[in-house]
């Protein structure tokens, strides 16, 4: 288990239960208990978590704003760690979400890695895509299928994708029939990403285009980060894994339809 995924564990387990020992932590995840408190040192430096006598807890004065907006993130994590998160979930996702295009269509992918995974799914036929990610532009740009445009302006090396002004410009004239759009946290009704001008250049596309779809695993229903671009009533569906349960999924469906 990466370090990403294994923090994340750590703070719902500390959500749901309160309170826990470094060693039924550590018994959980299947981990060292010198790992289990490298990492609760390290969440609790950021604030996330409180160090108690032989374990840690969410501190009292953030449990409720935790419970109202929800599970907040370790960290921005790096693109190579995420690729390696959840890679089963994504393709689910990636799938269903490359089944709602039709050759003919102009389709925005947005930055991440779920998006990245829908290169393989979409279908067959002349398609126009456009894309603020490089690594989305890196997966296309044999596909002679496609005409592909790349969305330029200030480079992100965390994400991997273009931000900023130039980049809005370039959006700012375009339509848009559909756009998949990934997120970092998913609570109380909208979107979250951790960076501000990646968030707003994300808000910009789904604003252009005709249909919106934001693509997530359902480790991030629950989660929310720095900044919120969107709300999920104005959009035609979140589109997410098998994993999710129901009352997650009514949590959401009272505000758009999940796929």
């Amino acid at each position: 288990m990466l370090k990403a995924e294994r923090q994340e564990q750590i703070v719902s387990r500390l959500m749901a239960n309160g309170t826990a020992t470094v060693s039924a932590i550590a018994t959980a995840l299947d981990v060292s208990e010198m790992t289990i408190r490298r990492d609760l040192e390290e969440l609790s430096e950021r604030g996330i978590i409180e160090r108690v006598y032989g374990g840690a807890r969410i501190p009292s004065t953030l449990k409720e704003s935790y419970s109202a907006g929800g599970i907040p993130l370790p960290r921005e994590y790096s693109h190579l760690e995420k690729r390696r998160l959840h890679t089963q979930a994504k393709q689910q996702i990636a799938q269903r979400a490359a089944r709602l295009i039709e050759p003919g269509d102009t389709v925005f992918l947005g930055a991440g890695t779920t998006v990245e995974t829908m290169v393989d799914y979409l279908p067959h036929g002349n398609l126009r895509i456009i894309t603020n990610s490089l690594s989305v532009f890196k997966l296309l740009e044999n596909n002679d299928q496609c005409e592909l445009y790349l969305v330029g302006g200030l480079f992100r090396h965390q994400t991997s994708c273009f931000v900023g002004s130039m980049a809005e410009d370039a959006v700012a004239p375009l339509g848009i029939d559909k756009a998949f759009i990934g997120a970092n946290g998913v609570a109380n009704g909208d979107l979250f990403t951790y960076n501000m001008d990646e968030g707003r250049i994300q808000r910009l596309v789904f604003d252009k285009a005709r249909e919106r779809y934001a693509v997530c695993d359902t480790s991030k229903i629950g989660r929310c980060d720095f900044y919120a671009f969107y709300h999920l009533a104005d959009l035609a569906a979140l589109i997410c894994d098998d994993a999710l349960d129901e009352a997650r999924r009514e949590d959401i469906t009272q505000f758009c339809p999940v796929l």
